[in-house]
């Protein structure tokens, strides 16, 4: 299992950058998290995204936009000739949204992806695909001129972003509410996912999600992994792990209680795993949030 929390250190920045990195094999990607928001703007490849127990599409022309602590999983299938080339923002929320004050309705649109209740995390731009990489360029050239870390062109480079957001938003009818079209059938790996959200606190039984889903259990299994390329034991683990972050952020919990609160009531198991999964342990995780 890779290491599922991904940290991003900003150094005083409001904001990370990659420009459009490209891979053409070898890539596998897996559940994770950040502490920040990200955003990915998707240049070229296929594939699906997974987020909030939702899948999505993923093609060019693709943004998606992950809250602080949520899992998420960019599942890509590359080669030489189905390159997966991105561009991605990592984001400190509450920096930004200073730097953004001179623009209201462009914050409380940022502030919404980044801390809001609403579900959508995906936006298709097409046509428009060229107009969000003319701004990434821009803001790219001003970082060659030694300029991105600048409060002005980041600013603006988040201000223009969130203005193709808000005009997707508007020329997209059902993320304004209103049902267009008939919701696609749910997966099996997405009805996995939400009966995991509901049983990760209790001992794990593959043979009673089986039967509930009227499959056998090496089906199950397959099928997850099929959907989603991962296992559904490292999803579970994963799942656990990031509510124990949770908890040792906002709690005074003992280490040994959140390991019991996420299914885990072997003090040394929790925290083998924890560490596995996070790169250190509990008390040190908490010492340093």
């Amino acid at each position: 299992m890779n290491k599922s929390f991904d940290p991003v250190y900003f150094g005083g920045r409001p904001l990370e950058w990659t420009y459009r990195v490209r891979s053409e094999g070898g890539y596998r990607g897996y559940y994770h998290w950040h502490q920040c928001c990200e955003l990915l703007f998707v240049h070229e490849g296929r594939g699906t995204v997974i987020v909030n127990r939702q899948h999505y599409e993923l093609t060019g022309g693709m943004l998606f936009a992950f809250q602080p602590f949520e899992l998420h999983n960019i599942n890509v299938s590359v080669s030489p000739e189905r390159p997966y080339e991105r561009t991605i923002l990592y984001v400190d929320p509450l920096p930004m949204e200073d730097l953004l004050r001179v623009f209201p309705a462009r914050r409380q649109l940022f502030a919404e992806l980044c801390r809001g209740s609403r579900k959508e995390r995906a936006y298709a731009f097409g046509a428009d695909k060229s107009r969000i990489e003319r701004i990434f360029a821009t803001y790219e050239r001003a970082r060659g001129a030694g300029q991105g870390d600048s409060p002005e062109e980041t600013s603006l480079l988040l201000a223009q972003l969130m203005t193709c957001i808000a005009e997707n938003r508007a020329e997209t009818p059902d993320a304004a509410g209103e049902q267009t079209a008939p919701r696609r059938p749910m997966r099996y790996s997405e009805t996995i996912m939400h009966w995991i959200e509901e049983h990760y606190r209790e001992e794990f039984d593959l043979e009673r999600l089986a039967g509930e889903l009227h499959l056998s259990k090496s089906y199950v299994s397959r099928l997850f992994r099929r959907e989603t390329g991962g296992s559904i034991s490292d999803y579970l683990a994963v799942r656990r792990i990031r509510q124990a972050c949770r908890l040792l952020q906002t709690t005074s919990l003992p280490v040994e209680r959140i390991g019991a609160e996420v299914g885990l009531p072997g003090a040394p198991y929790f925290i083998h795993l924890f560490k596995r999964i996070v790169g250190t342990t509990p008390l040190k995780y908490r010492n340093r949030a």
